[in-house]
């Protein structure tokens, strides 16, 4: 077996693999682990990045990311690992925009430790505050999505299949009343349109970009129906893949308030949404992968196995590779998506597991192309040059922070939602589709529970539920509920990084006051105001 695999793979190489079509990649895909709350975490308002332009990768509570982690994972069963990315910081003013060298070297050191040794690796742009999908912020928002991703694009240029870039993570209004419901015709069309510019951008840089493959998201990468039918797929482009986010169903993956259940014992909505992915995207020959998914623990690991293995099965079925979240996150009140300790690298959810590679018929672990590295950091040893690796490589083949956020959108639902969800999830014609696709920031971004740190950004909320909003980045300290500020709408019209400063501390009296358990009407009088800066 191994002497066949060896001359598939040079004969692969000899006939140009990299030629497949992104259909016939997801197709090679087995299943994929995203290494939340770490490269995306966003700790601006509280680290000093002109010191250590680093330190944002362990400001949510994980250990610094090691080489050790992905080769563990790969002996685990993964092939493909998401390295959710926030650049929001990492870089200086217009019009260069340029990209901190010290931070670059890092995001391409973590890329190393999985590309390196034969794995999929996707990297993306995650926590902006620069993209939110709002008309008068589109012209701006292309620009520096121009500016950022030519300078990835360059540092990987010769980087072959195996690395895949995802132009924009659940794009959306934020702070609007649609950001976490299906959005509206303005965010459709800032989404469609920044899609069409990331696919235009990377296809005139130099290197494997004029064939590179790549992820664009449907409006907050949900699968709600109003959404999926705006999204406009860009024409004449054979590797092109959707990114979807689907924490499914909602009330046993990912609610954490009123509703939430530990027991999966109804799969209709999970049948419902392969049905879906199947009938609008593949077999329309659109490849989709599913960037973000999980079912957060709840001591209930029995139930979250039987839900592992339905679901993958259910989409290696229709041919759609899965990116499970791990936030790090195992204990407190918040979103608990850890599987693995990133120090000792034991699987602390070995049911779950097992059951994620039974699902797609795992026929064993994913032999890394590389000896495995201490779990401990080594150091800033970048592969600046890494070779590029044949396409089917792998065809065949505590420290644990409860302070980490409890990572962004998957999970949940818009940093501006309610904090309480209700019992019954809408529904809408088509089975479940109004049901938050789940697509939150990687969930979600890191939770306010009382052993976490103050700084952390909170996970959003799922779509349309009522509940006090959760903002991203949460107050230092704690405040008494504030009126709303008119000086929060003194920017002029076109002035973006003032009002991106006044977005920053109005969301901040925000969380003050919802965390103050303040008088909800302010609360929410102040979030109405928030949710101004951008629309004058």
């Amino acid at each position: 077996m191994r002497l066949f695999s060896t001359l598939t793979l040079a004969g692969l190489s000899i006939l140009g693999c990299h030629a497949m079509s992104s259909m016939e990649l997801t197709k090679n895909m087995k299943i994929g682990w995203s290494l939340g709350n770490t490269l995306d975490a966003n700790c601006a308002d509280t680290l000093d990045y002109s010191k250590d332009q680093t330190a944002s990768e362990t400001c949510w509570g994980n250990v610094k990311t090691t080489e050790g982690l992905f080769t563990a994972l790969m002996k685990d069963g993964f092939d493909t690992f998401r390295i959710p990315t926030t650049w929001d910081g990492h870089f200086g003013e217009g019009p260069d925009y340029k990209i901190d060298s010290a931070w670059m070297k890092r995001v391409h050191e973590v890329v190393d430790y999985a590309y390196k040794n034969g794995a999929y690796v996707i990297l993306n742009i995650h926590h902006e505050k620069w993209n939110y999908a709002f008309a008068n912020n589109l012209e701006k928002a292309k620009t520096i999505l121009v500016a950022i991703w030519k300078q990835i694009a360059a540092e990987f240029a010769d980087y072959d299949e195996h690395l895949i870039f995802e132009g924009l993570n659940e794009p959306r209004k934020v702070g609007d009343p649609v950001e976490w419901t299906g959005g509206d015709s303005e965010g459709w069309d800032f989404v469609n349109q920044m899609n069409e510019l990331f696919v235009k951008t990377i296809r005139g840089c130099s290197g494997e970009n004029a064939k590179r493959h790549l992820m664009i998201p449907t409006y907050a990468a949900t699968t709600q129906d109003s959404a999926i039918n705006a999204f406009k797929l860009p024409s004449g482009d054979n590797n092109l893949i959707v990114s979807l986010h689907a924490y499914t169903p909602y009330n046993f993956a990912l609610n954490n308030a009123n509703g939430a259940v530990t027991t999966f014992d109804n799969p209709s909505e999970l049948d419902s949404l392969f049905n879906l992915i199947k009938t609008k995207f593949i077999s329309q020959n659109i490849p989709v992968i599913i960037g973000e998914f999980g079912a957060m623990s709840r001591e209930n690991d029995a139930e979250r196995a039987k839900w592992a293995e339905y679901y993958t099965k259910g989409a290696k079925a229709i041919g759609v590779p899965c990116v499970i979240w791990d936030n790090g996150v195992f204990e407190g009140t918040g979103e608990r998506f850890g599987l693995i300790d990133r120090t000792t690298f034991e699987i602390k959810a070995p049911e779950v597991v097992n059951s994620l590679m039974k699902g797609i018929g795992s026929t064993g672990p994913v032999t890394p192309t590389k000896e495995e590295t201490s779990a401990f950091p080594q150091g800033n040893e970048t592969n600046a040059n890494v070779p590029p690796m044949d396409a089917n490589a792998n065809a065949d083949a505590n420290a644990n922070n409860n302070n980490a956020p409890v990572d962004l959108p998957p999970k949940s639902l818009p940093n501006e939602l309610p904090a309480e969800v209700p019992t019954e999830i809408p529904t809408t014609d088509n089975n479940n589709n109004n049901t938050p696709s789940t697509s939150l920031p990687p969930k979600t971004l890191p939770n306010n529970d009382n052993d976490n740190n103050n700084n952390m950004p909170a996970q959003p909320a799922l779509p349309a539920l009522p509940a006090p909003p959760v903002q991203p980045e949460q107050p230092t300290e704690q405040q008494d509920s504030p009126a709303p500020s008119g000086d929060y709408l003194s920017c002029p019209k076109d002035d973006w990084n003032c009002k991106q400063s006044m977005a920053d501390k109005c969301y901040k009296e925000v969380d003050g006051c919802w965390t103050s358990q303040g008088d909800a009407s302010k609360c929410e009088d102040i979030v109405k105001n928030c949710n101004k800066i951008w629309q004058n």
